[in-house]
């Protein structure tokens, strides 16, 4: 376990040492509001002298709003802009809220003498309900929860690629979800339109599997400009499983464990979550250089971590709730022998080229 004092070093010299730009893409509530408001009380309890400017992309304005007052009053020197989204499991709705954001950006750079960049992006939204069946498919033929998990988030990275290569730290990325999900692949069914596949561990496995690959092709494609890291959370008990819209059961089931959640060995308290997400972003998680290094090695006083591809600082990483790295599951090997990750890249780029077109994804 990286040591909670020095992930909270790390992230105020994130803070003094960078003027900061940081997207955040579903963070009114759990993971990423703990997130968004660990970045602000950091710089701002830091005193930092460099500049900080925060998105919120949320579909909820006024629930937006409000997070964005509270960051105003933890961090009184830093900018923060809402971003209105809709449907952030329609991939048109994420090209849309990625246009605003880069024009608003590049007006706001502008303004403060800066180069338009996107330094950290965040993306923690989902629709989390276990035991549901499989959801009716959004009109571009994408299921909500594996869009929401996988879809829409790299179509966030893709579409905001100029400025998130325009970041001289590099960039760092952070999806929240579970890279040890990535129990089996169902090669014949990729996006598990079969009743018999889909279900709530076989979509969490999908989305697991096809972000690794897709990470580490994002990773080897621009090296040296981007850090990405599949990040689990452990569990952080907030609001969010007891969601009205959730299976009965389950709201049902969380009001009773809840108190007996906080203490299990992975609860991480909402504060330290923050911060340990947070910390995704700093030097311990490198872009991936030309050269590989196969040794271990260390940067600003932190052990650089392994690549989920066996690289030490291979630029795309599969991170714990403890900040250490999650392990690649047993057939990761047969899999790449098999050229599943060439294989998860074209599956992807074709969705988001037929759905650009205005047609139905159906593959």
């Amino acid at each position: 376990m990286v040591a909670l004092t020095a992930v909270h070093a790390a992230n105020k010299s994130l803070v003094t040492s960078n003027a900061l730009v940081a997207v955040f893409v579903g963070g009114t509530s759990g993971i990423g509001l703990n997130t968004i408001k660990a970045l602000a009380k950091t710089h701002g309890t830091s005193k930092s002298t460099k500049s900080l400017r925060v998105y919120l992309v949320a579909r909820n304005p006024k629930v937006g709003e409000d997070i964005l007052s509270e960051c105003r009053q933890l961090c009184p020197k830093g900018t923060f802009i809402l971003i209105k989204a809709n449907d952030l499991a329609l991939l048109r709705d994420v090209d849309v809220a990625c246009e605003e954001l880069m024009e608003v950006e590049r007006r706001e750079a502008q303004k403060a003498g800066e180069v338009a960049r996107i330094d950290i992006l965040c993306m923690s939204h989902c629709i989390f309900k276990p035991g549901a069946p499989r959801l009716v498919e959004t009109k571009e033929g994408l299921d909500t929860f594996m869009s929401q998990l996988y879809y829409s988030r790299m179509r966030f990275i893709t579409q905001l690629l100029p400025l998130l290569l325009s970041s001289t730290l590099p960039a760092h990325i952070i999806s929240v979800f579970g890279p040890g999900r990535d129990a089996k692949l169902i090669p014949e069914d990729l996006s598990l339109r079969s009743p018999k596949n889909y279900g709530f561990m076989s979509s969490g496995s999908h989305a697991a599997y096809f972000k690794t690959f897709f990470m580490e092709h994002l990773a080897a494609q621009y090296s040296g400009k981007l850090s990405l890291v599949h990040y689990y959370p452990g569990l952080v008990v907030h609001a969010g499983p007891a969601d009205p819209d959730a299976a009965l059961f389950v709201r049902t089931l969380f009001s009773y464990v809840k108190p007996l959640l906080r203490m299990l060995p992975i609860s991480v308290p909402m504060e330290e979550n923050g911060q340990r997400t947070l910390f995704n972003a700093s030097s311990r998680y490198p872009a991936r250089e030309a050269s590989e290094t196969k040794g271990k090695g260390t940067k600003d006083g932190l052990e650089i971590a392994e690549s989920s591809d066996g690289i030490i600082g291979g630029g795309a990483y599969r991170g714990n709730y403890n900040n250490e790295m999650v392990a690649m599951p047993q057939q990761d090997v047969k899999l790449r022998a098999e050229g599943w990750m060439k294989k998860v890249v074209d599956h992807t780029m074709r969705a988001f080229e037929v759905i650009e077109s205005g047609k139905v994804f159906t593959k």
